[in-house]
């Protein structure tokens, strides 16, 4: 319907073409399907485009401003808060951007939406350890085979011509990724949240394994755990040496307004270590033994510890758990040590902040605007009130 069509004329031809029924032989809806194969080469096209863009910003400043410091991380910066993101998304994609540059074939195919963003992602991140000539060759064995492919089929097959070409290199490229082992958690909604740990597969794989059989040895039993429960509680009982039953000693830290402690009917929040939440701290707030019901006074430490737990980086875009406690105007440069001017950053968001060309400003009104080193500027909104309940 649309393959004729410039990728520049493809949204105006989409957004006034006609989906009503009117032939008999498109009552299955044929003319939506064409609709949506025609949007989503269009958003591949943006994509590659932006992601070009991203490139020539950071050899624009590059070769304008190569004794700035930490150059790569102010792109980075600038570019994740032009998109709304946090300065980590802005790094991943000016790798992704740079990744991309010695490799014509990718880069085409992706300019032209044959392939997705996460196909290139899964690309670039196989090759990029190894050096712009090999990572080209590479590219140019792919002339031809990039259409079609998932994002695990693209990565195979460019592991299978890595080898090809070089086997110590591909031996090289796993002893790097073996060594990135990490363990991160990813708090979610309702008192749950996500685990990941990154490091070798076979440890990986033999710690599910195991799990798995224990959980099915105790269904068998007559355990009435379904088995991502079991799994779950065992895996915790076999790191911590707490069992499930007796509960684990944690921090619980509870974030009340001022009408919740004097006893009126208030919306609050209990954070398990400084993530999850739950809307049933009021009531434990309420039973803690030995609380009083007069606020606690606003020292520095009980306010560093509270800017903590429950909000997220003050940057705007980023969504980052607090790290660090930020004085908004400098204290070397005679900002006081007050609640008007401190915010909550993320690690990577305070190093952005002392940056040369980025500056940071409060409002009258709590929202804080951050100016990038091409003066445009980006407000973060002040944090949420509790809502009365």
């Amino acid at each position: 319907m649309f393959e004729d069509l410039a990728p520049e004329g493809v949204l105006a031809a989409v957004a006034g073409a006609d989906y009503r029924v009117v032939d008999p032989i498109d009552v299955m809806g044929a003319k939506h399907v064409d609709a949506i194969v025609a949007l989503e080469r269009l958003i591949r096209v943006a994509q590659a485009r932006l992601v070009e863009q991203v490139a020539d910003f950071y050899e624009l400043r590059l070769a304008t401003h190569a004794g700035d410091r930490d150059l790569a991380l102010t792109v980075a910066a600038e570019t994740a808060m032009a998109r709304g993101q946090s300065p980590t998304a802005g790094r991943n994609l000016l790798e992704l951007a740079m990744g991309l540059r010695p490799m014509p074939i990718l880069r085409t195919a992706f300019g032209e939406g044959v392939v997705s963003e996460p196909v290139v992602r899964a690309i670039v991140r196989v090759v990029r350890t190894l050096d712009p000539a090999t990572i080209t060759l590479i590219d140019a064995a792919l002339a031809g085979a990039l259409a079609g492919l998932t994002p695990a089929q693209a990565a195979d097959l460019v592991r299978e011509l890595v080898v090809s070409h070089d086997v110590e290199a591909a031996a090289e490229r796993e002893r790097r990724a073996r060594a990135d082992q990490f363990v991160s958690y990813w708090a979610e909604p309702d008192g749950v949240g996500t685990l990941i740990v990154h490091g070798p597969a076979e440890q990986l794989v033999g710690i599910r394994q195991s799990l798995q059989a224990h959980a099915d040895r105790l269904r068998a039993r007559g355990d009435d755990r379904d088995r991502g429960q079991i799994m779950v509680n065992t895996l915790f009982e076999r790191v911590t040496g707490v069992e499930t039953v007796a509960g684990p000693d944690i921090d619980l830290s509870i974030v009340l307004p001022i009408e919740a402690l004097k006893g009126e009917a208030a919306a609050a929040k209990d954070h398990i270590g400084t993530t999850g939440w739950s809307p049933q701290a009021e009531p434990k707030a309420r039973q803690a033994p030995g609380r009083s019901p007069a606020p606690a006074r606003n020292e520095p430490g009980r306010r560093r510890r509270r800017s903590r737990a429950p909000h997220k980086c003050r940057q705007p875009g980023c969504s980052c758990r607090i790290r660090e406690i930020d004085h908004i105007r400098p204290h070397r440069n005679g900002g006081p040590t007050t609640e008007a001017n401190g915010q909550g950053l993320c690690r990577m968001s305070n190093l952005v902040k002392e940056l040369p060309g980025w500056s940071v400003h409060a409002g009258s009104h709590g929202e804080v605007t951050w100016t990038t080193p091409t003066q445009h500027t980006y407000t973060s909104p002040p944090p949420r009130p509790h809502r009365r309940t």
